[in-house]
């Protein structure tokens, strides 16, 4: 029988979201939800008879021990409801199963209001433009990625790890702003919500993930939103993912934070690698070929690529 805790809203909050998308709550408690895998049957053709499932209430990334499928709150709702493709529809799905935390008392901090209309309006990028960054349309669609052609800007959209939509970033040539004022973009990874492997690969601009996704399978790029990389972020990158590759820019900035990250970063089960650069001048992913980014990827080492061995 589920528990039902007073006191917690967040905690109920997110309980009440996975019943709604039918998941059989067994357990609630105070940072964890146990349930049977709502998954388990597509991966195994077998239902799940046991709570083997678990979620994790903060950060919404959850996973199934006996099958081993692993995720976002914001990807459970996509596969769940048929809506991978569209973040607005998870992002009003949520809000509207409970999940709106500026109507919530006890959160003292006020979090800044996003115009999710607004968003839906930015119209996607055509294939003119999604070509000059190496990106496919499946993967500009993934990433939910919009392109206003008159002022050449690129939108991005910032999602917390729940699968709420918190803003965006507006990408010109020689600025980036990010909409609306005061958006935690540090709080969060673009595209951790569509990350479906067990190694992730952290660049720091959101386009870089499209791009990698465009070349290669068995990794998922999330992005920083820019050279510093939060504690937050850090913690985010631990819980999902059981290997890492920093794929930080080869710059002044992207080196000196790789250097602060070798010093944070905790162990992953299967190590942490650092990007391949010593076959090409690029200096982040987006600058390199298709085949470039192949060998970055696949020769990424222990060893720093900014240390001569």
């Amino acid at each position: 029988m589920t528990r039902t805790m007073t006191g917690t809203t967040g905690i109920t909050d997110v309980a009440d979201v996975l019943r709604q998308l039918g998941v059989d709550v067994r357990r609630i408690g105070e940072q964890e939800i146990s349930a049977c895998c709502p998954v388990h049957y597509k991966r195994t053709g077998k239902a799940d008879g046991s709570p083997s499932w678990s979620m994790n209430a903060n950060t919404g990334l959850w996973l199934c021990y006996s099958c081993g499928a692993r995720g976002t709150l914001s990807s459970l709702v996509s596969e769940l409801t048929g809506e991978s493709d569209s973040i607005i529809a998870v992002h009003t799905f949520l809000v509207s199963n409970g999940l709106d935390r500026m109507n919530t008392p006890q959160i003292a901090e006020k979090r800044p209001v996003v115009d999710w209309k607004i968003f839906s309006a930015f119209p996607a990028p055509s294939d003119k433009w999604i070509k000059t960054r190496g990106i496919d349309r499946d993967s500009a669609k993934k990433y939910g990625i919009r392109f206003v052609e008159s002022s050449q800007t690129w939108i991005l959209p910032i999602v917390s790890p729940l699968g709420e939509l918190s803003g965006w970033q507006e990408k010109e040539v020689n600025r980036v702003r990010n909409y609306p004022i005061g958006v935690k973009k540090s709080e969060t990874l673009f595209g951790l919500d569509k990350a479906d492997s067990p190694i992730g690969v952290l660049v720091e601009s959101p386009l870089d993930v499209a791009r990698l996704a465009t070349v290669m399978t068995g990794v998922s790029g999330v992005a920083s939103f820019g050279a510093h990389i939060s504690k937050e972020q850090i913690s985010l990158l631990v819980e999902h993912f059981d290997g890492l590759i920093v794929a930080l820019d080869n710059d002044e900035a992207g080196i000196n934070s790789a250097k602060r990250l070798k010093k944070l970063l905790p162990s992953f089960r299967h190590g942490v690698n650092w990007l391949h650069y010593a076959h090409t001048d690029a200096k982040d992913i987006g600058d390199m070929t298709h085949a470039q980014i192949t060998t970055a990827i696949t020769q990424a080492s222990v060893f720093p690529w900014w240390i001569n061995v």
